[in-house]
């Protein structure tokens, strides 16, 4: 089923992680750099995140789905929307290739 353009209604950054260096050209961390922004249907996956939220939970971990035009996603890469980032755990294309789902989790390493 393709995706119209009225269901991608959240913005969302997908970013890569880069290695900066410092003036001697030694590598002194790790940051995130801009790969594409796209406009992306966003779902929650509530069902971890509801039993998290009502057993009171300080930290719990967000699992959403978002789907996209269709995408090449590097493992490594993150996703953020407005200003939270999220891991990204699984990518796939459609089998008829109309659209890229990406499953994401926020509050892990990256996210």
């Amino acid at each position: 089923m393709a995706l119209t353009a009225g269901e991608r209604t959240h913005r969302i950054r997908f970013e890569r992680p880069v290695q900066e260096t410092n003036d001697f050209g030694e590598v002194v961390g790790t940051g995130w750099e801009l790969v594409v922004e796209v406009w992306a249907k966003r779902t929650n996956q509530l069902s971890a995140t509801a039993e998290a939220v009502a057993s009171g939970a300080q930290s719990y971990r967000e699992q959403v789905r978002y789907d996209i035009l269709p995408r090449e996603i590097a493992p490594d890469w993150r996703i953020v929307e407005r200003g939270k980032a999220y891991d990204i755990k699984s990518a796939g294309t459609s089998n008829d290739g109309s659209e890229t789902a990406v499953i994401a989790v926020s509050g892990l390493n990256q996210g």
